[in-house]
């Protein structure tokens, strides 16, 4: 500690040997500092604060505009930083000038400096996490001060607005054109894709017809199959029974006994009637006179051939009917009816069948079809809706794009056009921004006693390093 107060000791002795070292280094410091000072022109600023507006009706955004939205606060940065670099462009100070010129400034624009200095004269700050641009400007007393830096600001703050309005009313313009033709060119091809979504259904039908189609063969082919069987089994019923009833007729007599009838025998009834005649002869041949007895005996020996015959003959005789058996006629009818029918389901069969053939090539076609009919109609129908979606999306931002040429229009009450609001306006202030008299000074103060302990130290070095050579 008694060190470090030694030599603490020691440096302010020094500077108590060369005070007056310290304080010429100081003065010369500061007088040619504030001679130079005085001598510089004196620069004067101006400057003007400009809010970028968003549009209240904005486009739909990307997820990348939207993110980026997002991290700006709602503006694009590079938006803001294209205006502010846009400030300091020859032809945004040439066309400020020129209209400062038709304004009747031009007397103070004839003081202005070269289009070069003004490039870099002239700042264009952007605000961090605002919506803010502050544009200033500095000029000499001999370039015409504070009131032409005001002018020059102001007027460049207004070109902006009118530059940005017409880009606006442009980029609109360009908008609602390029909007219009896209309008007419997807109508034109969604208007296609209808007449070939229309000329697919009339070729192919649709799902509205593909359903009840499909509803309907399957019924049809269920009836079909239901019918198949019950033909099926009544053939197979009919010709169980047609073979059964030819068994059983093949059992059976076809002839059997209708009727029996006993009469007399016709031929024992002749020879009674011939024997009667006889008889009856012989009697009155024996009456007749003149009959010899040969011819009475030959009547006597008919007589009796014919009883001998009447003896060995039957009286009665009987008489049988055959025709044919009532249960073998009842069978034959059976079968006569039964047979037709058989051929008639045999028929029916094949027809049923044929036609179930046909129904199911049909329903395997339509089956096999559908798939690739509906993947097509979807495709169509999934292109008439895209294009029915950007109708309605173009149609969403032309009328954006309306409204924000009718805003761009309107006159507002406060003075914001193409965008950008002028919050403050530059005013002439009286101030100069530079030479700064207090800066100077204390920085050449501090400057000055510098180079005074710098040259303290050099001395008081140069003297202990000569007294120790003497010695």
């Amino acid at each position: 500690m008694s060190q470090q107060e030694a030599h603490l000791r020691d440096y302010l002795q020094l500077i108590r040997k060369h005070d007056f070292t310290l304080c010429l280094s100081v003065l010369l410091v500061l007088g040619t500092a504030l001679v130079i000072s005085l001598r510089l022109p004196k620069t004067y600023a101006a400057s003007t604060l400009m809010l970028l507006v968003e549009p209240s009706s904005t486009p739909s955004l990307s997820s990348t505009n939207l993110f980026q939205s997002v991290l700006s606060g709602g503006v694009d940065r590079r938006e803001m930083g294209t205006i502010s670099t846009r400030f300091s462009t020859e032809s945004m100070l040439n066309s400020a000038i020129e209209n400062l010129e038709e304004t009747g400034n031009a007397a103070a624009v004839s003081l202005l400096p070269s289009i070069g200095t003004l490039k870099r004269m002239l700042k264009a700050q952007v605000h961090s996490d605002s919506n803010y641009i502050e544009l200033s400007l500095e000029l000499t007393e001999a370039e015409g001060g504070e009131r032409n830096a005001a002018l020059l600001v102001n007027q460049l703050g207004r070109n902006m607005q009118t530059l940005r309005r017409a880009d606006e009313e442009t980029k609109l313009v360009e908008l609602r054109q390029f909007l219009d033709n896209k309008q007419q060119e997807i109508e034109f091809q969604t208007e296609e894709d209808l007449k070939a979504v229309l000329q697919f259904v009339r070729q192919n039908g649709s799902p509205e017809i593909w359903a009840p189609t499909l509803t309907n063969l399957l019924e049809r082919l269920a009836r079909l199959r239901e019918q198949m069987e019950t033909t099926e089994q009544q053939l197979y019923a009919t010709r169980v029974h047609i073979a059964y009833l030819k068994e059983q007729q093949a059992l059976l007599p076809q002839q059997t006994q209708i009727s029996e009838t006993t009469a007399f025998n016709p031929v024992w009834l002749y020879q009674r009637e011939k024997l009667f005649n006889l008889e009856s002869q012989r009697v009155a041949d024996t009456e007749k006179v003149g009959k010899n007895l040969s011819e009475l005996k030959g009547l006597d020996a008919q007589i009796a051939e014919i009883k001998k015959k009447d003896a060995s003959t039957e009286q009665t005789t009987t008489t049988v009917t055959y025709g044919t058996s009532a249960h073998y006629t009842y069978i034959q009818n059976q079968l006569l009816e039964l047979i037709p029918n058989r051929s008639r389901y045999e028929n029916a069969y094949k027809q049923l069948k044929s036609e179930l053939n046909m129904l199911e090539t049909e329903l395997a076609q339509l089956i096999k079809q559908i798939p690739e009919n509906q993947y097509t109609l979807t495709q169509l129908i999934a292109k008439v809706q895209k294009n029915n979606g950007l109708t309605e999306e173009i149609a969403k931002r032309s009328l954006e794009a309306e409204i924000l040429s009718a805003e761009s229009k309107v006159t507002t009450s406060r003075n914001r056009i193409g965008g950008i609001e002028i919050i403050d306006r530059a005013v002439p202030r009286k101030f100069p921004v530079s030479p700064q008299l207090k800066f100077i000074v204390i920085i050449a103060g501090i400057v000055g006693l510098a180079l005074g302990v710098t040259t303290a130290l050099f001395i008081e070095y140069f003297s202990s390093a000569s007294e120790e050579l003497k010695n």
